[in-house]
């Protein structure tokens, strides 16, 4: 590994992701911002993501890749010629090297310890920080909603990790339409520092399209769930063509094995108005720009890059298997203030669904948008600060 900008203090951060990309999207836009000033390393879990660009001057440490299916209890590796023990060894044994070698100033966990999968390894990784540097900083880096408005089993023990191993949270939301305290009730008996950084969100440039037809962009983001939404609306596609004029442009999953099953459904439409592409970051952000409605799974990114773009926004609100309350939480939160409307399973199902979808685009409404979107110079500003403190005392 080359140690870049040795010059510069150091940030390493931990990111894990199992189903879908959110953690990962966020924290590389997070890492854009801070190279600004620092060296930015990142210890990346999950499956390496295709057609994502890479900033050139965060050095990714790929640990090998651990994910989990929606319906299962256990972690798997990725590389199915190792077991989950073996893939956890040969992680710890590239973390420790990693570690050695950049000797980090400050270390950033992302959505850990709000989330336990990986505790183990987290834990060793922050203790061995602290053994060789013990003036490091320890930030949690975590999402505006945790799971749901009732909190969860283990919110204690998170309390616990934070007051003992943590300098301070940073919240990525704004806390004058989500606090913390709203998924996270027992957020009193934190004793760190917590900031409301505002939202991270990627740009989204503004672009000129010839196209005098309205785009209706279906999109299950980038994860392995939810590919029903897409084959509702291709199914549907001719029937909803009838009663508004509008091209079709869909986007499936980074990790989803069934495109091919999807493109060959939709080769026998027959239709110029419907287009299927595979995952590709800078490409949905361009078809982002230019849609008039936006349809998708309620996550952070989808949810925000809308509303930021000033999208009319449609949300597929999925009945998770694993009892999820996360996205359900935030969809309540930003329908209430107006910013999107949602589509639920049995509308998917409906043959009504052209009826419904056109009910939905007259209720929407764009409207001025009043959220914080600089979570990413927040958080780099507070990092700064709390270094140039570091220095004053010492």
């Amino acid at each position: 590994m080359e140690i870049k900008n040795n010059n510069k203090s150091k940030i390493l951060i931990h990111c894990q992701y199992v189903y879908g990309i959110g953690h990962f999207v966020r924290t590389i836009e997070l890492a854009r911002c801070l190279s600004n000033r620092f060296a930015v390393y990142i210890l990346n879990g999950g499956e390496v993501v295709p057609n994502f660009e890479l900033p050139d001057n965060i050095t990714i440490i790929q640990l090998p890749e651990i994910y989990k299916e929606e319906n299962s209890d256990y972690l798997t590796p990725v590389d199915s010629s190792t077991t989950i023990d073996e893939c956890f060894k040969m992680r710890m044994q590239l973390i420790e090297k990693s570690v050695e070698e950049i000797i980090p100033d400050i270390v950033i966990t992302e959505h850990f310890p709000f989330g336990l999968l990986f505790q183990s390894e987290v834990v060793k990784l922050i203790k061995q920080v602290k053994k060789i540097n013990h003036n490091s900083k320890i930030i949690c880096s975590v999402r505006d909603i945790i799971e749901s408005s009732n909190g969860g089993a283990n919110d204690i023990k998170t309390c616990k990790l934070l007051n003992d191993l943590y300098d301070c949270v940073l919240v990525h939301g704004d806390s004058n339409h989500v606090d913390l305290s709203k998924s996270f009730p027992k957020i009193n008996l934190i004793e760190k520092p917590i900031y409301h950084t505002g939202y991270i969100v990627r740009p989204i440039p503004a672009i000129e399209t010839k196209e005098n037809t309205p785009i209706i962009l279906v999109s299950v983001a980038a994860g392995r769930i939810g590919a029903e939404l897409l084959l509702a609306f291709i199914n549907t596609h001719h029937a909803l063509l009838k009663k508004v004029n509008h091209k079709l442009v869909l986007y499936s999953g980074a990790f989803q094995k069934d495109f091919q099953i999807q493109q060959d459904t939709l080769i026998l439409l027959q239709s110029k108005n419907i287009s299927i592409h595979t995952f590709n970051s800078n490409e949905y952000i361009k078809s982002l720009s230019q849609s008039s409605l936006v349809i998708s799974l309620g996550g952070y990114n989808s949810v925000l890059e809308a509303i930021s773009a000033n999208k009319k926004l449609l949300i597929y609100q999925r009945q998770f298997e694993n009892g999820n309350e996360e996205q359900n939480l935030r969809i309540k939160l930003f329908e209430e203030r107006g910013y999107l409307d949602f589509l639920t399973e049995n509308d998917l199902a409906s043959e009504n669904l052209p009826i419904l979808i056109l009910k939905k685009l007259k209720k929407l409404e764009k409207k001025q948008i009043s959220l914080n979107f600089n979570g990413a110079k927040n958080s780099l500003e507070i990092l700064v600060e709390m270094l140039k403190t570091q220095t004053k005392e010492v």
